[in-house]
């Protein structure tokens, strides 16, 4: 009909009955329109309302846009609220340009978040309800995770209610428990953020980049606390006792808790809980209850054996003299077992230095031995042993038809800074093998090796056993 009042010919009377409707799409509609509105924002057109976002700032707005983003301002323009209905509305209280970066936001879609705003623009975002910029602080803010940040971050997410980023900064902070306790953010940790630490099983303590013995991670432990309630006694005194019963005190030594027992904070208000944790060291404590997971090492990892490749080739084995050493022994010992130190033969096999004998040190049940090879009066004598918290977390092998060549290092750092190590023994000979343990915090934890010379003399297919840990989000070695 309106085409006829114009004097244009009725052209539906020739379409085909067939012809379908056309829905048509302008794929460019949505980016025209938001340019068109952030223009018409920026000019302060057609404008009907004003936000004073400091004292002596002012934005001209449009309510249906705000309303469009913000669950906040969506609200604020109903019905139900007075101010909604006034041409002025404050929204002090927060960063000013982090307010004016969300507003812009709701014309353009877009928002750069960094380091100097990320705190402002969450605050603000999180008030105004603007969910995707709030998200996209807290994965700004993943990234920004590290030993020193950890602690400040959980805490803004636990406030803002980012769970996902919770469960990261929490997850570093088990991860990196030595270093992160050592930083003055940690003081400031809330005590309900420290005790929900303390009572996860996933505290990892490491030292010199080394997991330490059993007894040696918790008094790491107890140590975080002990310097937690200091830094502030007046006001953190009374939480003491309700803290260091979280930690695994039935997993120290009597001696040690005999020492710590005199500690002023311990004296003045947990000697019952030393009395308990001694008491449970010979009495077990009941299957499943709260005393016996108190009683046991935090499972914040699962310890692994892996053996490495198998060096040299050496030719035939006399089936009276070979013998395998000490492999199955190794798989066997327990997860704070570790090679303490060797004594290595070097004897001449057709004029080459090769590996004759090796005696291994053990700190399984106080000190423990086991001799490969042969310990002959005519080789080259040589021996090491390591310190206190040192591992071996290399070794270098030079190998062919026998074992030619031995290099150790460790986690330990020479005058130099470089890895310590003990050796090269032996000769140049063969090819340069390099073996480092597969996973997390590894080290040396046994050897095995077959004596191939008629004698009972000379090593070849030497093997190693790295004992490493498997971490959450590893991937467990092959045996």
């Amino acid at each position: 009909m309106a085409a006829m009042k114009r004097g244009l010919p009725p052209l539906e009377r020739y379409f085909s009955t067939e012809l379908e409707t056309l829905h048509a799409n302008d794929p460019s509609h949505g980016c025209y329109l938001l340019k068109g509105l952030l223009t018409m924002y920026k000019d302060g057109r057609y404008s009907d309302v004003t936000l004073k976002i400091s004292e002596d700032r002012r934005l001209s707005a449009h309510r249906v846009v705000l309303a469009s983003f913000s669950p906040y301002f969506e609200a604020l323009f109903g019905k139900s609220w007075e101010d909604g209905e006034k041409k002025e509305i404050e929204v002090l209280g927060f960063d000013e340009n982090a307010v004016s970066d969300l507003i812009e936001f709701a014309y353009s879609g877009k928002i750069d978040i960094s380091k100097d705003n990320v705190q402002t623009l969450l605050e603000a975002s999180n008030y105004l309800q603007v969910e995707f910029v709030k998200k996209s602080c807290g994965d700004f803010l993943k990234g920004a995770i590290s030993d020193k940040t950890c602690s400040s971050i959980w805490q803004l997410a636990d406030l803002f209610a980012l769970e996902e980023l919770m469960k990261e900064a929490k997850k570093h902070f088990l991860l990196h428990f030595t270093e992160v306790t050592q930083m003055e953010e940690f003081l400031s940790l809330p005590i309900g953020l420290l005790k929900e630490i303390l009572a996860d099983e996933g505290i990892c303590v490491v030292i010199e980049s080394l997991i330490p013995s059993r007894e040696e991670r918790e008094k790491v432990v107890l140590e975080a606390v002990l310097k937690y309630v200091e830094h502030d006694i007046d006001n953190r005194k009374r939480y003491f006792t309700e803290l260091v019963s979280l930690v695994r005190l039935p997993t120290l030594s009597e001696s040690y808790l005999e020492e710590i027992s005199e500690h002023k904070l311990i004296a003045d208000s947990s000697r019952g809980i030393i009395s308990k944790a001694r008491k449970l060291k010979t009495d077990s404590p009941e299957k499943d209850s709260a005393d016996e997971m108190w009683a046991t090492t935090r499972a914040f990892a699962k310890p692994a054996v892996s053996w490495g490749r198998s060096f040299a080739n050496g030719g035939y084995v006399h089936p009276e003299t070979s013998h395998h050493n000490n492999k199955e022994a190794a798989e066997d010992l327990g997860s704070d077992v570790f090679i303490k130190g060797m004594k290595l033969w070097i004897q001449r096999w057709y004029g080459t230095p090769v590996l004759g004998g090796l005696k291994i040190f053990y700190n399984h049940n106080g000190d423990q031995e086991i001799m490969m090879g042969s310990d002959s009066d005519q080789s080259e004598h040589y021996e090491f042993h390591l310190e206190k918290n040192e591992r071996i977390v290399k070794v270098d092998v030079n190998s062919g038809w026998m074992i030619d060549c031995l290099s150790f290092y460790t986690n330990k750092k020479d005058e130099n800074g470089d890895p310590k190590c003990y050796g090269p023994y032996g000769g140049n000979g063969g090819g340069l093998y390099t073996e480092t343990p597969p996973e997390s915090y590894g080290f040396l934890a046994g050897i095995s090796a077959t004596v191939v010379d008629s004698r009972g003399e000379g090593i070849t297919r030497l093997q190693f056993a790295w004992r490493t840990y498997v971490l959450p989000g590893d991937t467990e070695p092959n045996g």
